[in-house]
């Protein structure tokens, strides 16, 4: 069998396929990556308003007046990588502001989902909750950012994340 008239052939359609490859995207459809979905917030439900709070210093600014301050024990991490909390606002004169909060790691964005009725004890949510982007003058959403969110990541539990604002506050 004489193969010599067939290599050439056969070495011409490889070179063709080649650039016939390289012109075009190929795409494998096989494997699902998670990157590939879009984020969706998980649905989440108000906690009880605060009685008997584990508050948690958080100190963004040594120059800040007001001291502001998280619930440990509403403190949770979202399958979908948002860390949700019950912060409290002090003022020097006594003035409290409550709000329920969620920093969504990731994308280094907050979402204020309710705010304290310190009359009535209960939660007035907010109206229309959106994500936004944390400033970079926001310094109290930044820090908390920063102990929450080890290398912009969710930590992997609320203990873990009790734990990083206990030895960060």
């Amino acid at each position: 069998m004489n193969f010599r008239p067939t290599l050439p052939a056969l070495l011409a359609l490889c070179l063709s396929l080649t650039a016939h490859a390289e012109n075009k995207q190929i795409k494998n459809d096989n494997y699902a990556f998670d990157n590939d979905k879009p984020w969706e917030e998980q649905a989440y439900a108000l906690p009880d308003y605060p009685q008997a709070a584990d508050w948690l210093e958080v100190k963004p600014d040594w120059l800040q007046q007001n001291r502001f301050y998280v619930d440990a024990k509403t403190l949770s991490v979202g399958g979908d990588g948002v860390v949700r909390f019950v912060s409290r606002v002090r003022s020097p004169s006594g003035v409290e502001n409550l709000s329920v909060e969620g920093i969504q790691c990731k994308d280094n964005r907050y979402k204020a989902y309710a705010f304290g009725d310190d009359i009535n004890h209960r939660w007035i949510a907010s109206m229309a909750p959106q994500w936004q982007d944390i400033a970079g003058s926001d310094k109290l959403r930044r820090e908390l950012r920063a102990l929450l969110c080890p290398y912009g990541s969710a930590p992997r539990d609320a203990a873990q994340a009790v734990e990083s604002l206990r030895k960060g506050g």
